[in-house]
């Protein structure tokens, strides 16, 4: 090719590369036109995917990165307005992308993270409430109820006032059981003595709790309207006090674990009259008690505390791997830096063969020998390349449980053992076993989620690498390089945490030639071969945790349990009914007793906390008639700022008749005063009850019983309790309650 053509082609290259960078920098001018079209009309998401791509054509621009942050900010605020329209209407799916939306945009809006995770941990919350309840949950309230002592029904409910000095216990006994209808029995080795007391306004519960207590008896009920009062010996109690076996189902906590923590709560101390025996099953993961019913209904209320579901979170992990090698190779390779001779005498003589090297190898003959000269190459090259690993798992899981992540592949690592070959030979056997070890990026961590909302990770990040291979006793054993992290990090709710910094470069250098000349310090970068390899890599890695199950407490959870004393150990409260404050230990879920429309109340304005369910409890079975009377109590759950109740509970006086009715021991709890009252319409078939905690600033919480009506059941039929009415908080607002009649069958 002659000159003209060389210069010809050149610059048919020159065109070609011009007319490349042309059309890039129209297609860049483009892109910036459109983001500043869709900027005027106020598009601007659409600004920010055109200057998105300018940006990534000609990252050096500073205009275009100045639109495009501007933009970004601009659709961020009109998501964020876009969100609180939506939460504001109710929409909260829809309300919690566009904050997420707005937290992408905008990453230094705070705000907008912060809203989306409570609106998300709003949507939790409802998703639960509104999960139907379990069967096993009725099933354990059936078996709570059957597990209960007689209930101690008085023919008259009405508050006592005591007033004896130096009186005998037996005549302060035999007034206070004509003055309620009770019947006391006493034991053949009860022992009269002189007592005095002063009482007011207290229950017959309450009565016979204090005076017995304080003369060293008990008593038992024996039927609704029977007691025996019995000398408080560890003999006694063996006699008298019932024995009930139980099987708890526990369904989250590992029932070993939950048995020892009973054994202690329960035997801990000075020992009781009967011991209660607590037996773990792994196998079913359940526990089987034997014990009294009072010990009993203080282990139900201990599992119900300890046995719930740990709270989930799911992990958003994005981890960004880059690798980049630098390599130059410059100087005079003189290929095998050695000369051949051979004693050829017919061989002729020839100029150049073929290399089996280097490609081209010299020859030169003199006589009968040929000589082979190694050939001479000037190296210039230069290599930069940047390769990257991006990975985007997601990891879920409970609290407590290690979550793992391994990126890479797992290389043998071979483990040799020696066995005699028989009992007492000094000849071995080498046995080779092999174990698998995790090379590339291997992330560890173990969530646990505060409850307050918050989530600490205990991490752990290694990235290792494989290493030449080194000879071991004979045997070629891997070597491994190794980069880790240990931390404890504590992020909110959707708070990401970037953890980067582990780099690793590798400097190697490399020069061949001549001996002697590679000492000279400018003629050993000419006249020989000079490498250069720089090797560096790092790990970024952006860590999202987000709850996604909370724990699930309720009032009762962090409520104390009264107990009693250690010489009698039970569930105790003012003016206790006989009826376990609560079915299974936890509130109902809020729509497990949900009512009608038309029989709730609003809830106050600003007081979204202040709600409650109430629910009328039948005895299990049909009532018959003539075999009463029954006890059906009307019980209150998932309350809270409860200060003041004040109900109707509307029932057929065609079918059953009002023999009695009963405080219970709900708003009481604190030992508050309560003025509690009841009017009871027979003709009408209505009863109205009212009860007010005076003066207290809190309310009562959680779950108990409120009242109890004994009824008695006149000829057969279908007969419906209906409940309805309305509460107020301390601060006079209203509670919202949710009322469920229950449906009678009479036989």
């Amino acid at each position: 090719m002659g000159r003209s053509g060389m210069i010809g082609g050149s610059l048919r290259a020159a065109a070609l590369v011009s007319a490349a960078v042309l059309l890039a920098g129209c297609a860049t001018t483009a892109a910036f036109r459109d983001g500043e079209r869709a900027a005027q009309v106020e598009d601007w998401d659409s600004a920010v995917e055109y200057y998105r791509q300018a940006v990534q054509d000609d990252p050096q621009n500073a205009e275009y990165r100045v639109a495009l942050h501007r933009a970004m900010i601009n659709a961020a605020r009109e998501h964020y307005a876009r969100a609180e329209a939506l939460e504001e209407t109710g929409a909260l799916v829809e309300a919690v992308r566009a904050y997420r939306r707005a937290g992408e945009l905008d990453p230094g809006n705070n705000d907008a993270l912060y809203r989306a995770a409570e609106l998300e941990r709003a949507i939790r919350d409802r998703i639960e409430a509104s999960r139907s309840r379990a069967p096993i949950e009725d099933m354990r309230d059936v078996a709570s109820r059957a597990a209960d002592p007689p209930l101690l029904e008085p023919a008259s409910g009405e508050p006592l006032s005591l007033r004896f000095v130096d009186q005998s216990v037996q005549d302060i006994l035999d007034f206070i059981g004509n003055a309620t209808g009770v019947n006391i029995n006493f034991d053949q080795q009860f022992q009269d003595r002189q007592y005095s007391v002063q009482l007011d306004g207290v229950t017959v519960e309450e009565a016979l709790d204090q005076i017995l207590m304080a003369n060293q008896y008990f008593y038992k009920v024996l039927g609704p309207r029977n007691v025996i009062v019995v000398p408080d010996t560890p003999q006694k109690r063996l006699q008298y006090e019932d024995q009930v076996i139980r099987t708890f189902f526990v369904s989250h906590t590992d029932v070993t674990e939950l048995a020892t923590l009973l054994q202690q709560i329960i035997r801990g101390g000075a020992p009781t009259p009967v011991q209660p025996q607590i037996v773990p099953n792994g196998l079913s993961n359940t526990i089987t008690v034997r014990a009294t019913p009072a010990v009993t209904a203080v282990i139900e209320r201990v599992i119900a505390a300890n046995d719930r579901p740990r709270a989930e979170i799911i992990v958003d992990i994005e981890i960004l791997e880059v690798n980049r090698e630098r390599t130059r190779a410059f100087g005079l390779d003189l290929g095998q830096y050695s000369i051949g001779a051979v004693f050829a005498p017919d061989a002729a003589a020839s100029g150049l063969s073929a290399g089996a090297d280097s490609g081209v190898t010299s020859q030169l003959r003199s006589g009968d020998f040929s000589f082979s000269v190694p050939s001479a190459i000037v190296d210039f090259l230069e290599s930069d390349g940047e390769t990257r690993v991006v990975a985007k798992p997601q990891l879920r899981g409970q609290e407590g449980a290690e979550l793992t992540l391994n990126l890479g592949e797992q290389v043998p690592i071979p483990t040799t053992a020696f066995t005699p070959i028989a009992a007492g030979g000094a000849t071995v056997n080498p046995l080779t076993s092999f174990e698998y070890k995790d090379v590339g990026v291997n992330v560890s961590m173990v969530p646990r989620v505060t409850f307050e909302n918050e989530i600490i990770l205990d991490l752990e990040v290694e990235n290792s690498t494989l290493g030449p291979s080194i000879e071991v006793a004979g045997q070629s054993m891997p070597t491994f390089g190794s980069r880790s992290v240990g931390t404890t990090l504590r992020l909110r709710d959707g708070e990401s945490n970037l953890l980067a910094g582990l780099l690793r470069e590798e400097d190697r250098r490399g020069l061949r030639g001549i001996p002697g000349l590679t000492r000279i310090p400018v003629i050993r970068s000419l006249l020989a071969s000079n490498e250069e390899t720089i090797r560096q890599t790092d790990i970024i890695m952006l860590l999202t945790p987000r709850i996604v199950r909370t724990h699930q407490l309720t009032q009762e959870n962090v409520s104390p349990i009264r107990i009693g004393t250690q010489r009698n150990i039970g569930v105790t409260g003012p003016g206790t009914l006989g009826v376990p404050a609560v079915a299974n230990g936890a509130a109902l879920p809020a729509d497990a007793a949900r009512g009608p429309a038309a029989n709730r109340t609003p809830p106050a304005p600003g007081l979204p906390g202040a709600s409650a369910d109430i629910v009328v409890r039948l005895p299990e079975g049909p009532l018959q008639v003539g075999a009463g009377p029954y006890t059906v109590p009307l019980a209150i759950s998932g309350a809270s700022q409860v200060a003041t109740l004040t109900l109707t509970l509307r029932y057929d006086p065609g079918l059953l008749r009002v023999s009695g009715v009963q405080e219970g021991s709900f708003m009481r709890q604190g030992g508050a005063d309560v003025t509690f009252t009841h009017q009871v319409d027979r003709d009408g078939g209505r009863i109205d009850l009212v009860a007010v905690r005076p003066g207290d600033p809190l309310g009562a919480a959680g779950s108990g019983v409120l009242a109890a009506v004994i009824f008695e059941a006149l000829r057969p039929g279908e007969a419906t309790l209906v409940p309805n009415g309305l509460g107020l908080t301390p601060a006079g607002g209203a509670v919202e309650l949710d009322f469920t009649p229950a449906d009678a069958v009479i036989r």
